[in-house]
């Protein structure tokens, strides 16, 4: 019989406007892989917030390993988070990762010897074949997971959170890993996985929690749902996407017959060899995976403009170009987004107007390419409203779905002939991901040419007309 590991009844917390948990009861047991879905403020971020100890409430009381609590301090101290964020310090070596990265004065002091023997005895036990001299900048993507994994584990964590996208990790990768996972937990901890990924949820649960306006929709098996097509109806629901018809659509695969050739680049410098060619036809949806994360950004940024090397090739509407800097593309019309749904791509304090005709700061500091005048703001202020329900002054409060409106709508004015997007679902939820996918559409409808930046298939097989393996 499984052991229950935290058991929370009738949890209301309410943390903004938008963000809140109503009468919330979840039991967690050791040796599950839970997962979490919902559209974005459905609460499951919350919840996961709650189980990390990060909200205190008063005069609440939940269960934790079989013992009654007030305090979340226990919770902070027996919950592990897996996230990217856990990488950063590659300087280290494995062993000193796994043992000293807390800055625990008991190991701290201990020789280097001392510490790679642990890592070597863990490693066995769970079968792990990693050098525990390695340095983590030379690690794998899956074996830097599988080591914060096995770290997890030997800091007696009872409750292992899982929010990674695993980008830069195939299928394959994401399967290894659950077959760890699966050993972990066995020895009696639970696990929550809280990812944007579709298929980094499907691999790794074995249970789904749906979480719908701040209520827990349903509980059940993973198996319960017989396709995605399924599993995005009910996340759906009579959310808010079900009043976006446009939004909502599914982009099907669209069979490309253009020969006209829109942008072609040669002689593209990657890290273990020279692209001699890449041809992008009008109206096409192309998209480049690549594994390997650090390749992955550089081919976004010299497509984009982003960073310039003389020596490549570039030809636009067959005329070879001479560029600069960023703005050389933009005024060719090759646009580009690095963080869809993230707010580095928009200026906060500015009006949601201002920020459809000002590209961000950061990437084309001049406004050659702008028309500023009032009455241009203001219908585009207009038009957009019909995309967004409620248009604040500024763009801060606004959410992950707004901000992906409103730079597709930014870019969509501006009728690109290229548009180049890395990494467009990494924020998406369900909703996301097909506002996404009818934003595609509708550029492709007027001609423009989409390139995608990716690690996985994930999300693109429906849409393509080519996917490219670098």
């Amino acid at each position: 019989m499984k052991k229950e590991m935290l058991r929370i009844n009738n949890l209301n917390l309410e943390y903004s406007v938008v963000e809140k948990l109503r009468n919330i009861s979840i039991c967690l047991l050791g040796g599950e892989c839970v997962g979490f879905l919902g559209l974005e403020n459905s609460g499951k971020n919350l919840l996961v917030d709650f189980i990390c100890g990060k909200h205190d409430i008063d005069k609440f009381s939940y269960y934790f390993n079989g013992v009654r609590h007030i305090s979340t301090e226990d919770l902070r101290n027996h919950v592990y988070r897996i996230a990217v964020s856990n990488y950063l310090i590659d300087d280290w070596t494995v062993a000193e990762y796994m043992f000293l990265v807390d800055g625990s004065s008991a190991f701290s002091l201990m020789n280097r010897k001392k510490l790679v023997g642990m890592t070597e005895e863990l490693f066995r036990e769970f079968e792990l074949d990693i050098d525990p001299d390695k340095m983590l900048k030379k690690l794998t993507e899956l074996e830097k997971r599988m080591v914060d994994l096995l770290k997890a584990y030997s800091s007696n964590a009872k409750i292992i959170v899982i929010e990674d996208e695993f980008e830069g990790c195939s299928t394959q990768d994401i399967e290894k890993f659950k077959t760890l996972l699966d050993r972990v937990v066995h020895h009696g901890i639970s696990s929550v996985i809280n990812s944007h990924s579709d298929n980094v949820s499907h691999i790794l649960s074995d249970k789904y929690v749906i979480f719908n306006k701040g209520y827990i929709n349903k509980k059940c098996n993973k198996s319960f749902f017989r396709n995605n097509s399924n599993l995005e109806n009910m996340l759906l629901g009579i959310s808010e996407a079900s009043d976006d018809k446009e939004g909502a659509e599914t982009v099907k695969t669209r069979k490309n017959d253009s020969t006209e050739i829109i942008y072609s680049v040669s002689n593209m410098i990657l890290k273990k060899r020279i692209i001699r060619q890449l041809d992008f036809y009008k109206s096409e949806v192309v998209t480049l995976l690549s594994l390997d994360v650090k390749e992955k950004t550089r081919i976004f940024e010299m497509l984009s403009g982003r960073y310039i090397d003389k020596s490549m090739k570039i030809v636009i509407d067959n005329k070879t170009g001479v560029f600069n800097d960023i703005i050389d593309f933009v005024k060719s019309r090759v646009a580009s987004v690095a963080d869809m749904g993230g707010e580095s791509e928009l200026l906060l304090s500015m009006s949601t107007g201002n920020n459809l005709l000002i590209p961000s700061l950061a990437k084309i500091p001049a406004l050659q390419h702008v028309f500023v005048e009032r009455k241009v703001t203001k219908m585009l202020e207009n038009e957009i409203r019909s995309n967004i329900k409620t248009v604040p002054k500024d763009v801060k409060n606004m959410s992950v779905n707004d901000y992906i409106t409103l730079l597709m709508e930014r870019w969509y004015i501006y009728r690109p002939k290229v548009l180049i997007l890395f990494e467009p679902f990494v924020h998406c939820d369900i909703y996301g991901v097909s506002l996404v996918k009818s934003y595609i559409k509708r550029f492709t409808d007027i001609g423009t040419t989409v390139i995608i930046i990716k690690s996985r298939e994930e999300y693109v097989e429906d849409i393509s007309d080519r996917i490219i393996h670098i």
